[in-house]
């Protein structure tokens, strides 16, 4: 199987071991942020695309998660 974003083997959750790790510190790292700036999850996840010191491998995992949600409206 191949992960949701790129051409590599799926690790967990549908992702490879680097969109894994970057989900996995997306997803711990926003209560920070929610606690600090009262921000939506999607809110969250724009400010991580535009962030200049975010990886790309979070930027990929962000816009993913977007359009995911996207199809979901």
């Amino acid at each position: 199987m191949k992960c949701k974003i790129c051409n590599r083997e799926v690790h967990e959750g549908g992702f490879c071991a680097l969109h894994a790790e970057a989900y996995n510190n997306i997803q711990v790292k926003f209560e920070a942020w929610k606690r600090a700036l009262d921000v939506s999850w999607r809110q969250y996840l724009a400010e991580i695309q535009k962030n200049s010191l975010t990886g790309e491998w979070a930027k990929d995992v962000a816009k993913h998660l977007i359009e995911e949600e996207s199809k979901d409206v």
